[in-house]
């Protein structure tokens, strides 16, 4: 899964990775969880280009809160079927956090490009209204650098397949073997990132869990 990431490269490193204008000041974030306003990129039908706004991450249902969804099963699950098809989009990162279970305590890791290079996960776009819209990250099959943190991670497009990617013309297939060419590094971190009112550059850095002097436990 896909619950807290980190976005801190400027508006104009952004522009220049996505061959997009970003005109707007952006505020670095170290914390980003659901609920957040978050950029978003997507192909404007209309004016036959990339654009981007801000989204709510997370789609609330009757049932349930979806932050994610499963690549496997985008295409034909009734909730994010449609969308699958006609809005698609990037949300821009500079690394994401997992967390490692045993069954007594819960350890953050950073996960960021070796080159530390931003991110692109792929997401859905939903507008339920004219002010309201919303975003929910694809997840796959975490690669072999995660698994043994996490069996699940974001679904990452690399930058020379965004165009294809935005415009519908990318098979479910191709995007997960896309995401597997990007390589990814991990450290442990403190577990001050568990709560949301942390937000600070701290919390990317990489702390040994022995001398965490936060409690590790949500």
């Amino acid at each position: 899964m896909c619950g807290r990431y980190s976005l801190f490269s400027s508006s104009k490193s952004l522009s220049e990775e996505l061959g997009l204008p970003i005109d707007i000041e952006l505020s670095p974030s170290y914390n980003i969880g659901p609920g957040n306003s978050v950029l978003t990129v997507y192909f404007n039908q209309e004016k036959q280009n990339k654009a981007f706004t801000f989204a709510d991450w997370g789609l609330k249902t009757p049932q349930n809160f979806h932050i994610n969804s499963r690549i496997e099963t985008v295409d034909t699950a009734p909730r994010f079927r449609d969308a699958w098809q006609e809005s698609r989009s990037l949300i821009p990162a500079n690394g994401f956090y997992e967390w490692y279970q045993d069954g007594l305590i819960k350890q953050p890791y950073y996960i960021y490009h070796k080159d530390h290079k931003p991110l692109f996960f792929a997401g859905l776009n939903f507008s339920l209204s004219e002010e309201e819209r919303n975003v929910v990250i694809l997840t796959t099959e975490a690669d072999k650098n995660i698994e043994t943190i996490h069996s699940r991670m974001p679904l990452i497009i690399p930058a020379e397949y965004n165009e294809a990617w935005l415009s519908g013309n990318m098979s479910k297939e191709d995007a997960v073997l896309a995401s597997r060419k990007i390589e990814l590094v991990t450290h442990t971190v403190s577990s001050r990132v568990n709560k949301m009112i942390h937000n600070d550059t701290s919390l990317i850095e990489q702390k040994d869990p022995i001398k965490d002097d936060q409690l590790r436990l949500f």
